[in-house]
């Protein structure tokens, strides 16, 4: 009887280490941040001059890339960024920026893509660059982008280019990568960027 008793005991003994190991493990999964390896900082240029990703650390950003000549899913995005700007209260919205970088180096000045982002709402800043600049900041995204032959068009080209939107918590990190969200699930999104 002593044996079997002693048995049952380490038997309850290791299935709760067990369950104990493998809790901590679960833990540390949801803490880790399985996007810390996208992203970072960089500085591009808006109209009113040099802007960095830093400049918003402890501030909420989305992000996104794309140029003032698209015919649909640039406009579409930033039009689910504004809706979700204007159902944040006043207080939420000092927290939160949108960032649209134009990938077309070519037709986008400053002046342009600033022009552009602010038709949306005056919270979201355009940025461009040199065309080696944009290039290292898609780098730092994994963002894709080529430029393709439109014939009849009065353009002459149009961008293909990744079509994401990455949340950038307080911290200056992506947190999220959001494809094709609505207004209300950025709105969610931002809320919860807010309370962590």
């Amino acid at each position: 009887m002593p044996k079997l008793l002693l048995l049952v005991s380490l038997t309850i003994v290791v299935l709760v280490g067990l369950v104990a190991g493998l809790w901590i493990q679960h833990q540390d999964r949801e803490v880790t941040n399985p996007f810390a390896t996208v992203g970072g900082d960089f500085t591009l240029v808006s109209k009113d001059g040099e802007v960095s990703l830093s400049d918003f650390n402890g501030k909420v950003v989305l992000l996104f890339f794309g140029y003032t000549f698209c015919p649909d899913v640039c406009p579409t995005e930033l039009a689910n960024m504004r809706g979700a700007f204007n159902d944040l209260s006043s207080s939420e919205i000092e927290q939160v920026v949108g960032i649209f970088v134009s990938v077309d180096t070519n037709r986008d000045t400053p002046e342009k893509v600033s022009a552009y982002a602010s038709f949306f709402h005056d919270r979201i800043i355009g940025l461009t660059g040199t065309r080696e600049q944009i290039s290292e900041v898609a780098k730092l995204y994994f963002v894709a982008y080529q430029e393709v032959e439109a014939k009849g068009s009065a353009t002459g080209y149009t961008v293909d280019h990744t079509a994401t939107t990455y949340l950038i918590g307080q911290d200056g990190k992506v947190q999220k990568l959001l494809r094709g969200p609505t207004s209300q699930e950025i709105v969610q999104e931002l809320r919860n960027q807010l309370a962590s």
